[in-house]
C-alpha cells in the first residue's frame, strides 16, 4: 500500500510516516516510479511509535520496544526493562515535582480567595 493508505489505516500523517522511515523505524520497498509501498506490518507499526512517541519516549525507547516485538531475543527484552526501569524512575520525579507544584499553585489560590472575600 502507498503512504496515503498507511496514513489512512494508522492515523499518522504522512510526513511522520516518512520521519519513521528516516530513523529506520518502519521500512517501506521504493516501486519503479518512486513511491514507496508498505505493507500492512508498517500500518500496526506507524500506531505503536506514535503512540510512543505520543508519549514522549525517546527514540531508544522506541526501538527497543520494537525491537521486543516477533521472536525478540532475551537481551531485547532486558534492554528494554532496564530503559524503561529508568523512565519510571523519571516519571516518579516528575510527579512529585508537579504535585509540589500544584500544591503551591492551590495554596496561593486559596490565600486569593480568602483576600478577595475579606
Amino acid at each position: 500500500m502507498r503512504i496515503g493508505e498507511v496514513s489512512r489505516r494508522s492515523g499518522v500523517s504522512p510526513r511522520s510516516l516518512r520521519y519513521y522511515e528516516q530513523l529506520g523505524l518502519i521500512a517501506s520497498e521504493r516501486e519503479s516510479n518512486g513511491y514507496r509501498r508498505y505493507d500492512q506490518v508498517a500500518v500496526e507499526r506507524a500506531i505503536v511509535i506514535h503512540m510512543l512517541f505520543g508519549m514522549d519516549f525517546p527514540r531508544e525507547i522506541v526501538t527497543s520496544v520494537l525491537a521486543c516485538t516477533g521472536d525478540a531475543p532475551a537481551e531485547a527484552h532486558d534492554a528494554l526493562y532496564a530503559q524503561l526501569d529508568r523512565v519510571r524512575a523519571d516519571l516518579g520525579e516528575r510527579i512529585e515535582t508537579l504535585v509540589a507544584t500544584r500544591s503551591r499553585i492551590d495554596e496561593f489560590l486559596a490565600e486569593r480567595a480568602s483576600s478577595a472575600a475579606a
